[in-house]
């Protein structure tokens, strides 16, 4: 199994669970992990990580914006995990894409 693209360890600390190693919420977590990436990606117009063209590196970029605004779906999506949510008034996160924003590609002139 390949290591994941953010650790559950940081993904937990994010969300302020205290849970053990391979705990029972762990697929749960990994599954929002690949949802947020998932959106973070089709945001971005590019696969995530993705390689460096700039330089001579061949390692797979995440910059750190891009990783915060991941961990802030995964928060999202852990705290709204129901269809329905009365009450409230729900509006797209505006620091998610401000975080991405910068590294959009494919958006023409």
């Amino acid at each position: 199994m390949s290591e994941p693209l953010i650790p559950l360890e940081t993904i937990k600390l994010h969300l302020r669970l205290d849970t053990e190693p391979d705990s029972e919420l762990d697929p749960e977590l990994e599954r929002l992990l690949e949802v947020a990436v998932d959106h973070a990606a089709q945001y971005l117009g590019r696969s995530i990580p993705w390689d460096d063209e700039d330089t001579s590196s061949s390692e797979a970029i995440l910059p750190a914006s891009v990783q915060q605004a991941i961990l802030i779906l995964i928060g999202e999506y852990f705290e709204n995990r129901e269809q329905h949510v009365i009450g409230s008034i729900i509006t797209e996160n505006q620091t998610v894409q401000h975080l991405l924003h910068f590294y959009r590609v494919g958006l023409g002139v």
